[in-house]
């Protein structure tokens, strides 16, 4: 009680803010119920009857132990069934419980990552000795899994759940970050990573809830909220890095994905989007044993970029010189003696080309041990990655010389480079009897270099790929263009991009168990994030555009800290021998904050390299915080242990919500059966266990921190006299604006047949978010604004997805196994205001959201075209009755942007002895179109796509080129269908004494490779390629840099 009375004081104090701020009265009050039920439920603790820890009884001893390997299992929880009466296993395997009971005794055998055991003793008057054995659960229902109210058996549940087992698998598989972790290992978890080193994957759970909000999963690292967000800092034209992607794979134990709603009620607001539950690694009683990995690795481009068309002749105004003419002048006569059709690429010339072979390394030493009562775990790792983008030798050449020096800066010759060292201390301790206490302590530095690129006028690749292929332009300087678009690469990659990062992510917390039927668990941490963005282009440096070469700056520092304060406490009662009861109750308090600060600068002196030098300065700040507030309770209901019926109800109040939403309630209710185990039911002897399972639950979406305040922007008004503070109106606010309220109703089963060696997961979900915040047109006259956040949407997600878990073969010799995982999606806005029209979103609008119709589906006038003078060239003529290409008068419904269909076939063979492992992941997705914005630039304004050039290309080809001209884009939206070879991992376990002789009682050697091949019909670079990490642009394709083959090699070593 002495924890959480000053967290539930404080957060009252806290709430009170500036009167302005209409959401303080509700969540003031809120704390003052909070520090109530802290009071209460804190002195009923304390008053808790202590004599029945004191009673003398019976102890109950033995040793659990791995049933495959018979070697002893630490860490194992073994409680008395129907109470919280129980003890963990040491390094030995070795437990010992005291009862006060006699008679027959049940005990419940729990760990995460194994399948949970009954076991039923006989207690008299002397001691008992009952030895356990408990197998790995890869797929068991009886498997133990981490939910908001403690570690649950899987059977329990009454929704589908996933989970990772990453410290049993990470060594074995082609992993540099989170995205390539999450990627296939699920179903309905789809990733999109980008290409460039150092930016961020796309992760969505179940599709996509909100047209204006996130659809990120939010995460949780040992019971506290991790910011998770894709942040781009200073933009360079397209992704950004994410801050998932700062956690060190190497540290994690396990990763749960709660899919959605339905389960993921008590995790509250912002959980609509599914939840990413990331424990990480515990030591174990013992001696000390250390762990080192060794990785390098190659990172290649193997992508095939099209080539560049110009066809030449001469026209009135150049009768003597053959100059670049368009398919349509030839049709209509105005280029004449066409003489040459030309094709090339400066990517594939090596001389010119920036693309260039990748590398990295990682190196990470872990250690673990302790003894029964405390138990460590430290980790250190560094890594080092350098992206495919180099500087052309020749530019280096030339800048030398124009610079007059000897060496350039790594920053411009390897634009694209990323510096990550990671730390993490963990500590477990059993303070006395029934109380354990575990800190977690994880420290990031980075530092990132991204170029210019992507959607960037001066980017890498628009200069390469988006102008005319031809060595007769010069730039403004008068250097030879060697055919890229508009500048030398030299001056862009001279504008260097950095961001350095220090990240905390700490907690503690604590399990006591005052009773034999009580537990209690609290837990408080902070994600502490301090960002450095650094954008520099030295004076006489960069393009000659603008004021670049006068030397630019700017300099953005933020700093996000995400805090949480978790309590809740269990109580099991078995009220008869076929019949329990479990009461969970429990508060959560998050607070999240982000603050920033940017300076900029324009005419730096010569070595300039500070805001402060410049001539001329600006600067702004912002603060934005948000506080959420949630109580929740759960009752479930066992049936002779097969029957378990699950409800509860949490209601969150939150500083975003409108002054008029006090708060909201999350209501849940399922149920999960296990049918096989009843009587009535006969089934096949090879069908060992059957669930359905059922259940619905809602969660929401929280609006921005400010979306729901009337505010005013300070800025200086200018006058006669000069300039004078002022303010003016930043935002209407809105007094109703609640969060996006998500339910979800999901169905499924569960079989496992012939021994466990087939296990299927079949599951169907149907998702509501209602409520949707759009941003509504108002009229400027009534405030000067023209948009306010109302909740007017309707948005409807619906899929079934599956598991198939099949071992083959498993002998001493040879084992065969494969997972075969598959889901699909239809995505449906329902609903959009009375009165509103259809939001237009994505590059050039070319998306629509309406209702009947997915979010950001592609919506463009349809294309017809005839040959009407058979001189074998489509033209284009205003008048529709000339024309021989026309459009339709409306846009229509073109198809979804994102996948609606995937499927991932991952196979592994063990042979000689289970010694080498084999395992490989194949993926497809199917069911969406894609816009190759690329090809659209190249068409548009006839600079270099073939369409435009070549009279032997396709009919279809040329009117979907020459359609671009005229604002239609449906030719380039493509099938992006594929399949790919997503990985391949081979790991050879070295024989014992080869591991002795380096001192190493184990050694691995892992080869890997990642982004293997694809197979697809689109044309452009990649359909993975995408623009950006967000939904409205992030399957577009747009100068994108492609996912990259990496080829590893990696060594592990145990001591």
């Amino acid at each position: 009680m002495r924890l959480f009375g000053p967290i539930a004081t404080d957060c009252g104090e806290r709430f009170r803010l500036a009167h302005h701020f209409a959401f303080s009265r509700p969540l003031a009050a809120a704390c003052a119920r909070l520090a109530l039920f802290a009071g209460l439920f804190g002195a009923s603790l304390t008053a808790a009857p202590r004599a029945e820890a004191r009673a003398a009884g019976v102890t109950i001893s033995g040793r659990v132990t791995d049933a495959a390997t018979g070697t002893p299992v630490s860490q194992v929880r073994v409680l008395v069934a129907g109470t919280q009466n129980g003890t963990l296993t040491a390094e030995n395997g070795r437990y010992t419980l005291r009862v006060t009971t006699t008679g027959s005794v049940t005990l419940d055998v729990n760990r995460i990552g194994y399948e949970a055991q009954k076991l039923t003793v006989t207690v008299g008057a002397t001691p008992v000795v009952a030895d356990v054995q408990i197998k790995q659960a890869a797929f068991s229902l009886a498997a133990v899994v981490t939910t908001v109210t403690g570690q649950q058996r899987k059977v329990e549940l009454a929704n589908a759940t996933a989970q990772i087992n990453v410290a049993e698998k990470l060594a074995e598989l082609p992993v540099s970050n989170m995205g390539s972790l999450l990627s296939g290992r699920t179903s309905s978890v789809q990733v999109v990573q980008t290409g460039a080193t150092g930016t961020g994957s796309r992760i969505r759970i179940r599709g996509q809830n909100s047209f204006s909000l996130s659809n990120d999963p939010i995460v949780v690292i040992d019971g506290v909220r991790a910011t998770s967000t894709t942040s781009n800092g200073l933009g360079v034209g397209g992704s950004g890095p994410s801050r998932l992607d700062d956690i060190n794979p190497s540290e994690i134990e396990t990763i749960e994905i709660v899919k959605g709603p339905s389960a993921a009620t008590l995790y509250g607001t912002e959980a609509a989007n599914g939840v990413v539950v990331i424990t990480t690694k515990r030591g174990k009683s013992g001696k000390t044993n250390y762990s080192l990995n060794v990785e390098n690795g190659k990172i290649e481009n193997t992508a095939v970029y099209p080539d560049l068309w110009q066809l030449w002749g001469r026209t009135a105004a150049s009768p003597t010189r053959a100059v670049p003419c368009l398919l349509t002048a030839v049709s209509l006569g105005t280029c004449t003696s066409v003489d040459s059709l030309s094709r090339g690429n400066i990517l594939n010339d090596p001389r010119l080309s920036p693309i260039s072979d990748g590398n990295r390394q990682q190196y990470n030493l872990q250690a673990s041990g302790g003894n029964d009562k405390v138990q460590f775990f430290v980790s250190g790792q560094t890594e080092a990655e350098t992206g495919i983008y180099k500087l052309p030798d020749n530019e280096i050449a030339r800048l030398k010389t124009r610079r007059g020096v000897t060496e350039l800066p790594s920053d411009i010759v390897r634009p694209n480079a990323l510096a990550r060292n990671s730390f993490r201390a963990n500590v477990n301790a059993e303070l006395r009897k029934g109380l354990f206490v575990q800190a977690s302590s994880g420290y990031v530095n980075s530092e990132l270099r991204l170029p210019q690129n992507e959607d960037n006028g001066n980017g890498l690749m628009v200069l390469a790929l988006g102008g005319p292929w031809r060595g007769d332009l010069v730039d403004a300087q008068g250097d030879s263009l060697r055919g890229y678009r508009a500048f030398m690469l030299g001056d862009v990659l001279s504008q260097t991009t950095k961001q350095g990062l220090n990240r905390f992510i700490n907690s503690v917390s604590a399990q006591w168990s005052p009773t034999t039927w009580l537990a209690t668990r609290a837990a408080i941490g902070s994600d502490f994030t301090s960002r450095n963005d650094l954008f520099i282009a030295k004076v006489g440096e960069g393009p000659n555009t603008g004021t670049t070469r006068q030397g630019n700056i700017t300099s953005l520092r933020s700093e996000i800290n995400q805090q949480t304060a978790d309590y809740g406490a269990t109580g099991t009662f078995q009220l008869t021998d076929w019949l329990k009861s479990t009461t969970s109750i429990g508060m959560q308090y998050i607070r999240n904050a982000v603050g920033s600060t940017v300076g900029t600068g324009i005419g730096l002196p010569p070595g300039g390299v500070t805001v402060s030098s410049a001539a001329t300065r600006s600067s702004t700040q912002s603060i934005n915080e948000r506080r959420t507030l949630g109580y929740y309770v759960e009752q479930q209901i066992a049936l002779r242990d097969r029957l378990f019926i699950t409800g509860g109800m949490r209601r969150d109040a939150a500083s975003a919500f409108g002054a008029n939403t006090r708060s909201v309630y999350y209501p849940k209710l399922g149920a999960s059966w296990l049918i096989s185990d009843e009587t009535f039911l006969p089934l096949p002897e090879f069908v060992n266990s059957l669930r359905l399972r059922g259940t619905y639950g809602a969660s929401g979406q929280i609006p921005g921190a400010t979306d729901a305040v009337r505010f005013y922007s300070p800025g200086p008004l200018t006058t006669a006299s000069g300039d004078a503070p002022a303010a003016s109106l930043g935002s209407l606010g809105n007094a109703n604006l609640k969060p996006e309220f998500s339910a979800e109703t999901e169905f499924g089963f569960d079989l496992a047949m012939f021994s466990g060696a087939t296990n299927l997961e079949v599951t169907s979900y149907n998702k509501s978010t209602n409520d949707a915040l759009i941003q509504r047109q108002i009229a400027p006259s009534l405030s000067g604004l023209t948009t306010q956040f109302v909740n007017i949407g309707n948005i409807k997600n619906q899929g079934v997805e599956f598991t198939w878990n099949q071992r083959i073969v498993d002998a001493q010799v040879a084992a065969l196994s494969f997972t075969f995982t598959g889901s699909t999606n239809k995505n449906r806005m329902t609903k959009l205001g009375e009165g509103v029209n259809p939001i237009a979103s994505g590059n050039r609008n070319t998306q629509q959201n309406r209702p009947g119709y997915p979010l950001f589906g592609l919506w463009d006038k349809t294309i017809s075209f005839a040959d009407k003078n058979g001189d074998g060239i489509i033209t284009f003529n205003a008048n529709k009755a000339l024309s021989e290409l026309t459009f339709s008068d409306t846009a229509v419904y073109l198809g979804n942007t994102f996948p609606t269909r995937e499927i991932a076939f991952s196979p592994a063979l063990e042979l000689f002895g289970k010694k080498l492992k084999i395992s490989g992941q194949v993926d497809s997705k199917w069911g969406f179109r894609k816009f190759n914005n690329t090809l659209r630039h190249q068409c548009m304004n006839g600079v270099t796509c073939r369409g435009r050039y070549d009279k032997s290309a396709s009919l279809q080809e040329q009117a979907n080129a020459l359609a671009t001209s005229q604002a239609v884009y449906t030719g380039m939206f493509e099938n992006g269908s594929f399949t790919r070879f997503r990985e391949l991992s081979m790991a050879y376990e070295m024989p014992t004494k080869w591991a002795n002789a380096v001192r190493a009682s184990r050694w691995s050697v892992v080869l890997t490779g990642r982004n293997l091949g694809v197979i697809t019909d689109y044309t452009g670079v990649d359909p993975e390629a995408a623009q950006s990490n967000n939904d409205a642009r992030g399957n577009e394709e747009y100068f994108s840099t492609p996912p990259l083959r990496i080829m590893t090699l990696r060594m592990n070593f145990s001591f």
